[in-house]
């Protein structure tokens, strides 16, 4: 009998290798598919045990080395999405809080992505400046293409262009960081779903209204905000830009959270449907204003929690 066990575990670890390396096929051509290529080693760890999940993953390296065109492209699936299936399963077999089991995840997929990008920096496949030159040699064809059909871009115009470019591919890593946190929380919601369905108890996340960030969290704020001062007084590029990557991905987060408090006070405090329909409009029409507003209320929630007088009501 133990032996058939045994048999049965690696035939569905095999099986699972195999879904996961069409899944990873399948997320290079559509990219949200990639989302739930962590969940079936997540369920192999759940439906088995750390040591089968491990053995399925290290076929998966071998089938996508095999199958994938790109070498660099299936090591980097095998390392953002490897690690994470085996972190949810045992969080999920362990029935971990949901609060816990996201925050723990979503650090594992943060080392998982910086480790992809210090790969791929390393091997000479992404240089941001490179980035930028290529995105500046297009907008120079686009000005050309306005000065052939008779138009012209004025200078201070170019170089708020040039000028946005320089940012955006600055930004890169924070956008790729905060991307792939969205995408585990994405992960673990789909994966838990899954389980129920397969008759597993797993722990629910809680509303949205009740999301916070711990106190300490602001201290991540600080350090971005310390070395973009630094890097801008001292003249460190390099210093300068992790502080900027810093403050989008620490603001992003408050923001969540600040958003968190309006949907929280929009529950429990007695307004007319109007006056909150009217409240949420100007809220989406005027995001880049009100950014940093709700940002700056995340950051108070994490230090004072302003919900707590209210938390007693039902939400």
């Amino acid at each position: 009998m133990a032996s058939f066990l045994n048999t049965r575990a690696l035939v569905e670890g095999a099986f699972m290798a195999g879904l996961t390396t069409v899944m990873g096929l399948l997320g290079i051509i559509i990219p949200p598919i990639l989302i739930v290529m962590p969940i079936p080693l997540a369920v192999l760890v759940m439906r088995r045990d750390l040591r089968v999940a491990v053995l399925s993953l290290a076929v998966t390296g071998i089938l996508m080395t095999i199958l994938y065109a790109n070498p660099l492209q299936a090591a980097v699936l095998l390392i953002q999405f490897g690690p994470l299936g085996l972190v949810l399963g045992l969080l999920y077999k362990n029935y971990v809080t949901a609060g816990h089991a996201l925050v723990t995840a979503s650090l594992i997929s943060v080392i998982a992505s910086v480790a992809v990008i210090a790969l791929v920096f390393l091997i000479g496949e992404l240089n941001l400046a490179t980035l930028q030159a290529a995105a500046n040699t297009s907008l120079d064809k686009v000005f050309q293409m306005y000065q052939q059909a008779g138009l012209s871009v004025p200078p201070e115009e170019q170089k708020l262009l040039r000028d946005s470019i320089k940012t955006a591919v600055s930004l890169l890593p924070a956008i790729w960081v905060l991307s792939s946190v969205l995408s585990t929380v994405l992960t673990y919601i789909i994966g838990s779903k899954v389980l129920k369905r397969l008759g597993y108890k797993v722990s629910a996340l809680p509303p949205f209204s009740q999301w916070r960030l711990p106190w300490y969290s602001i201290w991540g704020l600080i350090l971005g905000l310390s070395f973009f001062m630094a890097g801008a007084k001292f003249n460190l590029n390099w210093l300068n830009i992790t502080g900027q990557n810093l403050l989008m991905i620490f603001g992003f987060s408050f923001f969540v959270v600040g958003l968190s408090v309006v949907v929280y006070y929009f529950k429990v405090l007695p307004l007319s449907k109007p006056f909150k329909t009217i409240m949420i409009v100007l809220l989406f029409i005027y995001i880049g204003f009100m950014y940093w507003a709700v940002a700056v209320l995340g950051i108070f929630d994490a230090i004072f929690n302003i919900r707590r007088p209210l938390i007693k009501k039902e939400i």
